[in-house]
């Protein structure tokens, strides 16, 4: 979802729900020391999202442990949520009183790990590629987007996000059209921008695949068109 709708509000969310779940687990399991587990929390994420825990991510990948982020500042508004996060956990005063089945130990390895393995190990990058193809279809422009495309809209230039796949790759490339109606039915298809490009590891231990990224970095104009038509156009005319 985060690449389909690319903006600052999903950007933001999984760290907004991150925090707030995270302190508040494991101030559940460690009752005694509530205000603590906050404080820590909060600490921990500055220093994840600061370039001084960039030791940290590159020792990790260096032993196999695919880990990866991206600095950016702006996410440390996140940290507003961490009140609401403890005055909702004072006023629920509960606690793990006894487990049957698992060790407590278990129980918190388990959800730690979920906690950051909510997605794979990835790496972008921006391309920023201007293409000058563009072709008609004999496709109404409303059911090309709706049905064929799967395009969301940037309502901002009336522009027209797709997603381009190469799964040998571990990576998809996000790509920008204009879509224009013409007459009989018929829609003009622009590839306008070559956006940026996302590349995930095989596995949450496997790391990204350097190899994979610089062959996306690589492709030339012509290469990421031939993929556009291939994937979109051909299917397209074949309607």
């Amino acid at each position: 979802m985060k690449e389909q709708f690319h903006n600052i509000l999903t950007g933001k969310l999984s760290d907004f729900v991150g925090l707030f779940a995270f302190a508040y687990f494991f101030s559940v399991v460690f009752k005694d020391k509530v205000k603590l587990i906050f404080i820590i929390t909060g600490i921990l994420f500055i220093f994840w999202k600061s370039n001084s825990s960039q030791f940290l991510i590159d020792y990790l990948n260096n032993i196999g442990i695919g880990i990866n982020r991206v600095v950016d500042y702006s996410d440390l508004i996140a940290l507003s949520i961490l009140p609401l996060s403890y005055l909702y956990r004072t006023q629920n005063n509960i606690g793990i009183k006894k487990i049957n089945l698992l060790p407590k130990e278990l129980i918190i390895g388990i959800c730690s790990f979920a906690f950051i393995a909510t997605t794979l190990p990835r790496e972008s990058g921006e391309l920023n590629l201007k293409s000058e193809y563009q072709t008609q279809v004999e496709i109404p422009k409303e059911e090309l987007i709706r049905t064929l495309l799967k395009a969301s809209v940037n309502n901002v230039d009336s522009k027209y996000r797709i997603v381009i796949e190469l799964p040998r790759k571990k990576s998809r490339v996000f790509v920008s059209t204009i879509i224009s109606e013409l007459e009989n039915n018929r829609t003009n298809i622009k590839l306008d921008s070559i956006l940026y490009f996302v590349t995930e590891s095989s596995g949450f231990f496997s790391g990204v695949k350097k190899k994979n990224v610089n062959y996306i970095k690589n492709l030339k104009i012509e290469e990421f068109e031939k993929l556009f038509i291939e994937q979109k156009i051909k299917i397209l005319n074949e309607k």
